[in-house]
């Protein structure tokens, strides 16, 4: 596993997302290519990505409940409370409302998520589904009750 995900996890997972961004400017990370496909019924979006083995990064806090499916692959999944999680595809799971994660590509892995979402816009459809830090979901719901 990577050495950064060793060295910060469990940590605050903003600040796993600061680490790796750190690691990616001094060169001790390197960018990985992503392939990303969309997908837009009526009331659904779907994503498809492929991400390659070795690619450590942090998700957006997930603002909607979701349904996420690993096609193939492995990864570890590590949630803010320091749940670890190993996944294999195929699987499926829930992805509930506020939860931010840490995942590490084991093996190349195609996932897919669904979300409800109304949003047609690929560029605006994460800040719609997600927000970059747990303060910015955080506010977002004080705003709301």
């Amino acid at each position: 596993m990577s050495a950064v995900l060793k060295a910060v996890v469990p940590a605050d997972i903003d600040e796993v997302r600061y680490a790796i961004d750190d690691a990616l400017e001094e060169g001790l990370l390197a960018p990985v290519e992503t392939q990303l496909r969309h997908f837009h019924t009526d009331e659904l979006y779907g994503r498809w990505i492929e991400i390659p083995a070795g690619a450590v990064f942090t998700t957006y806090v997930h603002k909607i409940d979701h349904i996420s499916v690993a096609l193939k692959g492995r990864i570890t999944i590590i949630d803010q409370d320091g749940t670890k999680v190993d996944v294999t595809g195929p699987d499926a799971f829930v992805t509930r409302a506020g939860t931010q994660r840490v995942v590490y590509v084991h093996e190349d892995i195609t996932f897919m998520t669904i979300h409800p979402c109304l949003e047609k816009d690929n560029d605006k459809v994460t800040d719609v589904l997600g927000c970059k830090t747990m303060g910015e979901y955080n506010s977002m719901k004080l705003l709301e009750n």
